[in-house]
């Protein structure tokens, strides 16, 4: 099972919202998705740049440690 059926919804959103602009990006993240099993398993660009689109949708985090805050987006 990929990461990319249990990013968050919003976060899902603001991403696929840059897939034109940012085609090579896009496929990039959702490949490493796929590929993911565990939020261990993604690429340390890949995790900071969905944190990012997380920051950008006011994801209320609760937490302010980056693996935890990966781990929220993907909700758990």
């Amino acid at each position: 099972m990929s990461l990319l059926k249990e990013l968050n919804l919003e976060v899902r959103k603001a991403m696929d919202a840059d897939k034109e602009l940012y085609q090579h990006t896009h496929a990039a993240l959702v490949s490493d998705m796929q590929k993911a099993m565990v939020v261990g398993d993604l690429k340390v660009g890949t995790a900071s740049t969905l944190l990012s689109y997380a920051e950008v949708v006011g994801f209320n985090f609760e937490n302010q440690n980056f693996v935890l805050r990966l781990y929220q987006i993907f909700g758990r």
